[in-house]
């Protein structure tokens, strides 16, 4: 028993010093995304951008909002497009696949991604979009992958493209009063880590760099609030606990008025917690880049990001 027990005990210490040198051997490149309507980046930028060129939208008809390029765009980006499920429940697949084709012909790209995070009553006619998007454009295709869609992938389906973007963030409900951090909680993600192992797309990893304030009143989500730091929380406000804060006084914050009472729910990611997200993503999955996305340019310079590759 012992002579077992020491076996396993040295098998584990073998198989973690092969992951760890595994992963030092890898050369990561970091890249990023740039979401806003108005692209305004400078021209000597060298890092790597994933560029969001159209919102696609359907509330009574279809909307569509264009990305005004105030700067050039760099030559090697690539374009993204958002589009809502609401769209894919009301539009045929071939009339967003025309918009689409129609729109981004005035770029000068090799491959292009689309986000859109699909449910099981449009998957089909997601599905067929990516296709005919294929075979139209003859350009590699990306989608973006919710942690959801890898573990019930044999239900949710796998989108027909080159490879997937794990988007590491957003896992919990927004809107729910008791989540603790919509934005990155590595405990929620625990929760999905299955079947890595057997997903079959090539996998990218995105990891948020943002923050920001959820505004609840009698326990409801009513407002959102980018771009929020923990020094925006003065004297106006009740700390209640680690990161929900009570208005003391009706006043405007952002922006945006708020009452006595409302509740802001502070969300934000430090150093350790997307390390964590890291380290998880690159020991789960065996099939992935060399590479990770960072939502957003706009936030390059908050962390020190060359920490993630250190032990």
């Amino acid at each position: 028993m012992k002579k077992l027990l020491i076996f396993v005990t040295v098998l584990l210490l073998t198989i973690s010093v092969i992951f760890i040198l595994k992963k030092e051997n890898r050369n990561f490149n970091f890249s990023y995304y740039f979401w806003e309507n108005n692209y305004n980046l400078e021209q000597d930028t060298n890092d790597k951008l994933y560029i969001k060129v159209l919102d696609i939208k359907y509330s009574n008809k279809l909307e569509i909002i264009e990305t005004n390029f105030i700067k050039s765009a760099p030559k090697d980006f690539i374009p993204v497009v958002f589009i809502t499920n609401k769209t894919l429940q009301n539009l045929d697949y071939k009339v967003i696949s025309d918009q689409i084709i129609n729109l981004v012909k005035k770029f000068n790209f090799n491959e292009i991604q689309i986000d859109c995070d699909w449910s099981d009553s449009t998957k089909n006619n997601y599905f067929l979009l990516l296709k005919e998007l294929k075979n139209n454009l003859n350009k590699n295709i990306s989608a973006t992958i919710r942690l959801h869609q890898i573990k019930y992938f044999n239900k949710t389906g796998v989108p027909p493209v080159d490879y997937g973007v794990l988007m590491y963030y957003n896992m919990s409900s927004l809107g729910d009063f008791n989540t603790k951090n919509y934005i990155l909680d590595n405990n929620e993600a625990k929760k999905y880590h299955y079947n890595f192992e057997n997903y079959p797309l090539k996998l990218k990893l995105a990891l948020p760099l943002y923050s920001q304030a959820v505004q609840f009143r009698d326990k409801k989500a009513i407002n959102l609030f980018e771009n929020v730091e923990q020094i925006d929380f003065n004297e106006e406000f009740e700390k209640l606990d680690e990161n929900k804060y009570k208005v003391l006084k009706s006043h405007y914050f952002k922006g945006k008025y708020i009452y006595e009472g409302d509740i802001l729910r502070f969300e934000n990611v430090n150093e350790k917690e997307l390390k964590i997200a890291f380290d998880d993503f690159f020991e789960l999955s065996k099939n992935s880049f060399d590479e990770v996305i960072f939502y957003t340019i706009k936030y390059k310079t908050k962390y020190n990001l060359e920490n993630l590759l250190k032990n």
